[in-house]
């Protein structure tokens, strides 16, 4: 009886052993597969990292250039303010009404000037030239 109490021991031991082993093995293959698992994961955050780096780059870059750009427009605008300040509209048709005939008239008496305006806008002003 002794030896059959000793010997349903040892059997109850080895299968506590058993499913130790079982479970031991279980937890190195999913110790093993999160492994591989962050191993991945972190191989792909590394390269989302170094494109987010690429991107955050290549921004301040366009944003420099939208400042510098924008820097451009305010003073071109502010120098064709100043330029339509010192052109009179008016002087500039009048020069031109002087020189154009004494171009033509060095070119052949045999042109025809004439200036039309619009009356659709103050702005253009048409000029014919005829053989």
């Amino acid at each position: 009886m002794v030896a059959d109490q000793n010997h349903s021991s040892d059997i109850s031991s080895e299968q506590e052993v058993i499913r130790y082993m079982e479970k031991l093995i279980q937890m190195f293959r999913l110790n093993e597969q999160n492994a591989e698992v962050y191993s991945a994961l972190s191989s792909e955050n590394r390269t989302l990292k170094k494109q987010l780096e690429d991107y955050h780059f290549q921004h301040n870059t366009l944003e420099k250039r939208v400042k510098r750009l924008e820097k451009d427009v305010k003073f071109l605008e502010t120098e064709l303010e100043d330029l339509n300040e010192c052109v009179d509209r008016k002087t500039l048709v009048d020069i031109i009404h002087e020189i154009v005939p004494s171009l033509i008239g060095k070119k052949g008496k045999s042109f025809f000037y004439s200036s039309e305006s619009s009356k659709e806008s103050d702005l253009v002003d048409t000029y014919v030239i005829r053989e």
